[in-house]
């Protein structure tokens, strides 16, 4: 019976993996993907320069804008990013602008990252 359960268990971890882990922005890892959102292959731009880094990158999916706002809204300032106005935060020296732009089938978002001027 515990050889089963086992097999089970086993087996639940390895096809449902991707369920039980949580995907982040590539080049910031701090910043989770809202939903089943897709990374945009290549959209990844990275420099690190004395003054800071800047960091671009985006994902896209099937979702309302609304919901996604929503989303980064609720979930950045638990990760110590303040808001300073409409989708744009501060934490440290740095400041991550989020962009949506909507086409017919999805929502691309847009997160880039720069230092404080």
């Amino acid at each position: 019976m515990k050889k089963i359960i086992f097999l089970y268990f086993f087996l639940y971890l390895f096809y449902f993996k991707d369920s039980l882990s949580v995907k982040f922005i590539n080049g910031m890892e701090d910043i989770p993907i809202f939903k089943e959102m897709e990374y945009v292959e290549d959209s990844l731009i990275l420099f690190d320069k004395v003054e800071g880094r800047y960091v671009s990158s985006e994902i896209y999916g099937n979702y309302k804008k609304s919901e996604i706002i929503d989303f980064y809204q609720q979930i950045l300032p638990n990760l110590g990013w303040k808001k300073s106005k409409a989708l744009t935060f501060s934490r440290g020296n740095e400041i991550l602008e989020i962009n949506l732009h909507q086409s017919e089938n999805y929502v691309s978002v847009i997160f880039s990252i720069y230092p404080v001027k």
